[in-house]
């Protein structure tokens, strides 16, 4: 659930405990779902910014070896969607025989995505 669900429902639910029509009490144990939603939002943000972080070390260490950045800057790139990029890095990775688990190649696709591509 994003930010902004919790937070419309959070209104809602606002609006319906004032109106009477939804009790006090089903409105404070609500604020306590989306308080308990919020933290998770959050923790989910920092993990996804550490698989980035992993992603970005992993392509340092072994992207390079073979080509620069500019490969995914050039006009006439030929990622054209998530599922292209992640199959990209995984021909990549066979080419080469970078040592990744399944976990280090979805983190460098992440990595990619977010820096480059934005699917």
């Amino acid at each position: 659930m994003s930010f902004h669900h919790i937070k419309t429902l959070t209104l809602i639910s606002y609006l319906l405990a004032v109106s009477g029509l939804l009790p006090a009490t089903v409105y404070a144990n609500h604020s306590v779902t989306t308080d308990h939603a919020e933290k998770q939002l959050a923790a989910n943000k920092q993990s996804m910014q550490q698989i980035i972080a992993h992603g970005e070390q992993e392509h340092k260490n072994h992207c390079y070896k073979c080509h620069t950045d500019k490969v995914y800057t050039r006009k006439n790139h030929f990622v054209r969607s998530l599922d292209a990029l992640s199959k990209q890095v995984k021909r990549c990775k066979n080419n080469t025989n970078a040592p990744w688990f399944d976990e280090d190649t979805n983190a460098v696709v992440e990595f990619l995505n977010q820096k480059y591509y934005k699917f």
